[in-house]
């Protein structure tokens, strides 16, 4: 499924996956240069646990929209509408924290910026959570 099926496949694909493993797995090894159906796909899934949105956010380069949200250009393009959209997906708690393990992937000089500019709702994108390591390379 990963690189042999068109989008429209794979986005069929996802809708029969019931597995927060599975799907972080998934979205883990995602090729970005596909877009965002495949990743908002994902994170529309009922079964989308927290570690997993928290994956998809840094991958879609979510530390960008992190430290400039305040100066971000309105005039949206595909990226902005997804991560403006993921943030706050990730902000109203509309994913489960699960055993699955999330790691920010930030330098030690990115977590001190982001701790002086983050508010105390915001800080669940510097956390560490679960403990299951599933970041598999398929």
């Amino acid at each position: 499924m990963l690189y042999d099926k068109s989008n429209e496949e794979v986005l069929k694909e996802i809708d029969n996956i019931e597995d927060s493993e599975l799907l972080y797995v998934y979205a883990f090894n995602y090729n970005w240069h596909n877009g965002f159906d495949i990743p908002a796909k994902i994170i529309s899934k009922k079964c989308c646990d927290l570690s997993t949105a928290l994956m998809i956010f840094y991958k879609a380069d979510g530390i960008r929209y992190l430290m400039e949200k305040n100066n971000s250009d309105e005039n949206s393009d595909c990226w902005l509408k997804f991560i403006k959209s993921l943030y706050e997906e990730i902000i109203s708690h509309k994913f489960q924290k699960t055993r699955i393990k999330f790691e920010p992937p930030l330098s030690k000089v990115q977590l001190y910026k982001l701790k002086k500019i983050l508010n105390i709702n915001e800080n669940i994108f510097i956390q560490r959570l679960g403990v299951q390591d599933l970041d598999i390379v398929l």
